[in-house]
């Protein structure tokens, strides 16, 4: 089982926007469907910082690329819009690039 963990930014101004997304999704068994259908178990994280919001998100899987490459094709239209309001993420772009593992304490 591999994982990968990205981090979005919260733009200025969108936190309780954010919030309301995920207050939604969370109690929508259609969004975690929608994971489990590509393959991945996905985790949200929120980390505040001095420079503002984060969410962390991990997708865990054999290829968790994979999934997460299929959850940004598979993105309903109003979600998407949504991404792109409050991260700045726009799914009909190239995706940014893929994290770089650079220290496990495992490893």
């Amino acid at each position: 089982m591999a994982i990968i963990a990205l981090c979005m930014p919260i733009l200025a101004g969108k936190k309780e926007q954010w919030q309301a997304m995920m207050d939604q999704v969370s109690n929508d068994p259609n969004f975690a469907a929608s994971r489990e259908d590509a393959g991945a178990h996905e985790r949200s994280f929120l980390q505040e910082t001095p420079a503002g919001g984060f969410v962390i998100l991990t997708f865990e899987r054999d290829d968790p690329e994979a999934s997460f490459a299929k959850i940004m094709r598979n993105m309903p239209a109003d979600f998407a819009e949504l991404a792109k309001d409050v991260h700045g993420l726009d799914v009909n772009s190239p995706p940014p690039p893929m994290p770089k593992l650079v220290f496990d304490s495992r490893g």
